[in-house]
């Protein structure tokens, strides 16, 4: 008879526990009290990962009003480097017209292809946070 063993989850570097740490302050809306602008890139990385550019402009306008994306817009303005914002300028220029759906999937393929950039990113605020 063999006895059934459970492995052992490894232990989250100090990293990996203020990443999740700043995904928690997301989830729960403390990090848009503390850090706009930062929540909004929260809220594009993981938008434009479900549904794409198309998808996630679509679900901005849907719940908070086409108004809201030029805030969101803007808020992102200030943390993507020029080369992402561009990108996501241009998918949103695009958004509604006949150009969306290549437009959008292009702008999506860059935005995979760089995303590292914005995980950086989010990890440096995150490294800043106190456990």
């Amino acid at each position: 008879m063999g006895v059934l063993r459970s492995k052992k989850q490894p232990e989250l570097t100090e990293a990996q526990k203020k990443i999740n740490k700043l995904w928690e302050m997301y989830d729960s809306g403390k990090l848009a009290e503390t850090d706009y602008s930062t929540f909004v890139l929260c809220e594009y990385e993981s938008g434009v990962n479900g549904e794409g550019h198309s998808g996630w402009f679509f679900n901005i306008e849907n719940t908070e009003g086409k108004e809201a994306i030029n805030k969101i817009l803007y808020a992102l303005e200030e943390v993507l480097p020029t080369h992402l914002y561009d990108n996501l300028n241009k998918a949103f220029r695009s958004y509604g017209t006949e150009d969306e759906e290549d437009v959008c999937d292009s702008a999506d393929n860059y935005f995979y292809e760089h995303e590292q950039v914005i995980l950086e990113y989010l990890q440096g605020v995150a490294n800043r946070l106190d456990l």
